[in-house]
């Protein structure tokens, strides 16, 4: 006969009910993310400081957190073993591979970005369950799907969000070719699912636990829309525009590092504890679980994640340190989510019986943490041999060291930089495209804009694919007149880079100065798939196609124009080119001999001007008229 299963604890909280629901239920996010929006209208420079110089102490740490948990005993290791070598070998090459054929990288940041929201989903999802259970809930499989089906609709609303064709794609990124209409709808009945979904589960938890008990996974639940609902709700109802890429990002990142550390920390100490039987002194060698220790441990092992494989990329192989940066960050990231996914589980005995404080779910086997087997374990390092002891500390003040070399660098390279402290930015790092790239900025400013091709031709020798630089070298190019080099600038970007939007207008403008009509029909063709909000572009693409002699294609743009803006054509904003377009159609039509469909336009422009008190464009629909031989 089995013991019977241990009551839950009588309180739900992990460590208090404060730090609890702040850190680990995010009760801070609307004070947070309130903040972050200030001050990125106010101090950008210094808040992109401020998030790389918290990485180290939070973001980083939360990595190192579950490499910890993963390799700290040989039982830990093997178990895991797929995902301790195997996985681990897997990214290691792709480090490699992605360094080697960079045109992997917009792909690579894509993949990241867009998991990321994914994999703050699932912990938010699986913490709520946890603090549930820990109040007393037994929540059964239709609750525990209902739950999680709120929590991935919202994830979903993001994903649209994201993915769709009316997002502006970036060169760095790849943008599923989702239509925008599909998208938008979809969001909408994605917020609807996360509200009955998620209302009717907790409102059923609620009835087992009552309102109280049930704080933590409501909490949640409202940090949930916080990070990935109420930005599309902004979108749609004020004039904030936050990028998609908010999510993955910033602040939420952080605050899902903060929340991760917060669990991590409980289950280590819960773990040294369960590891020392009660009544009892540590093992000889063991001392317990000491938190500043474990987080000593955590930021140097999380420096030692990010810091050294980027500089020596750079400085010894010659890589573009930006771009190594990010490779590094998003694969390390990806390792993270895939070693995350499989050593929390709840349906695990030990995590159960450690997290919950009660024995496992269902009956479930307790996981052991020895294995007699060995592997790799990192018990030796931490010893007490002096040999251990003194190679830890070497390598601890090595990476401590680089650590600050990285921040100064970081410092050296904001957009408020003096020319001294790029000077040294380059001693420290002369493959840093930042460097050259904030020169080039500094030197337009000052009016010097062939000093600053000059940087920026620096820059994409390093790295051709460094879009900040390529993107601001063709914008000089095409300023100073140089049409030829101009536009071979933006061809040559076109075949390293997913163009975006500037460089196909500019080098669709570029194109049709040159008398290259075909190119330029296929930029503006281009843009307009890329952008279909853009109404503007309509009127490149028929300007294109008039000087190619296209009047009925440039007809149907001109058409088209004046249709998306039938109901707006007195706003200010498209006024003047609602006016051009109906003399323009009147021209067109009036060359082609149709005479009734020429007067029909120059009277609606007439109108137009009449109603907006244009003079000058109602005596030119006039003049037009008359040439007809009709009366205004």
């Amino acid at each position: 006969m089995k013991p019977a299963a241990a009551r839950p604890p009588a309180r739900p909280w992990i460590f208090n009910p404060a730090l609890d629901l702040l850190v680990g239920c995010g009760g801070w996010s609307l004070p947070l993310l309130g903040l972050t929006f200030y001050l990125t209208q106010h101090e950008t420079v210094y808040l992109s400081f401020a998030f790389y110089f918290l990485g180290v102490f939070c973001n980083q740490p939360h990595y190192m957190a579950t490499v910890y948990r993963a390799y700290r005993t040989p039982g830990d290791f093997n178990k895991y073993r797929f995902f301790t070598v195997y996985v681990t070998l897997f990214i290691g090459l792709a480090i490699v591979i992605v360094h080697l054929a960079p045109g992997l990288f917009p792909w690579l940041l894509t993949f990241y970005l867009t998991w990321s929201p994914w994999h703050y989903t699932g912990q938010n999802y699986g913490i709520a369950l946890m603090l549930a259970r820990r109040a007393g809930a037994q929540p059964d499989a239709d609750v525990r799907n209902l739950l999680r089906l709120s929590y991935i609709a919202s994830y979903a609303a993001w994903f649209l969000a994201l993915h769709n064709t009316g997002t502006a794609s970036l060169p760095t990124l790849v943008i599923l070719p989702i239509p925008v209409e599909f998208a938008r709808y979809a969001e909408l009945f994605c917020f609807l699912l996360f509200l009955v979904a998620g209302g009717y589960s907790h409102a059923r938890l609620v009835r087992q636990t009552g309102l109280r008990a049930l704080s933590g996974p409501l909490t949640l639940w409202a940090t949930q829309f916080l990070w990935f609902l109420l930005p599309e709700l902004l979108r749609y109802t004020t004039d904030l525009a936050l990028p998609p890429t908010y999510s993955s990002a910033g602040i939420l990142a952080f605050m899902h590092c903060a929340q991760y550390l917060w669990i991590t920390t409980y289950y280590a100490r819960r773990e040294a504890e369960a590891e020392t039987p009660a009544g009892s002194r540590p093992a000889p060698g063991a001392t317990g679980f000491r938190f500043g220790h474990y987080y000593l441990i955590l930021v140097v092992g999380g420096l030692a994640l990010f810091v050294p494989g980027p500089w020596l990329a750079s400085r010894v192989f010659g890589h573009d340190f930006v771009e190594s940066f990010f490779i590094f960050a998003a694969l390390v990231n990806l390792h993270h989510f895939i070693l995350d996914g499989a050593i929390w589980k709840l349906r695990d005995g030990r995590i159960a019986r450690l997290l919950l404080g009660r024995n496992p779910p269902d009956g479930a086997a307790e996981a052991t943490t020895a294995d007699a087997g060995g592997g790799l374990s990192l018990r030796w390092l931490f010893g007490p041999a002096n040999p251990a002891r003194w190679l830890r500390y070497g390598l601890g003040a090595s990476v401590l060291g680089l650590g600050l070399l990285d921040q100064t660098q970081f410092w050296l390279t904001l957009k408020h930089s003096s020319q001294p402290a790029l000077v040294l930015a380059q001693f420290f790092n002369p493959q840093d495209t930042r460097i050259y790239v904030q020169r080039a900025q500094q030197l337009m400013q000052a009016g010097r804009n062939s000093a600053a091709i000059d940087e920026l031709r620096r820059a994409v020798a390093i790295n051709p694919r460094s879009a900040p630089a390529q993107q601001l070298l063709g914008e000089l190019l095409f300023r100073s007149g140089d049409t030829a080099a101009a536009l071979a600038h933006y061809d040559r970007m076109a075949e390293l880079l997913r163009p975006d939007l500037v460089v196909l207008v500019n080098s669709g403008v570029l194109a049709s100065q040159r008398g290259d009509l075909a190119k330029a029909q296929e930029r503006f063709t281009a843009a307009i798939r890329l952008a279909p909000g853009k109404t503007e572009l309509h009127l490149y693409l028929a300007e294109a196609r008039e000087k190619a002699g296209d009047r009925p294609g440039a007809i149907g743009e001109y058409e088209l124009y004046a249709q998306l803006h039938a109901e707006d054509a007195i706003d200010p904003a498209n006024l003047g080119n609602c006016l051009t377009v109906g003399l323009k159609l009147g021209d067109l039509y009036a060359a082609q001999s149709q005479s009734d469909r020429a007067a029909l336009w120059y009277r609606r422009t007439a109108s137009l001007a009449t109603q907006t008190g244009r003079p000058a464009e109602l005596k030119t629909a006039e003049e037009k008229l008359r040439r007809l031989g009709l009366k205004p």
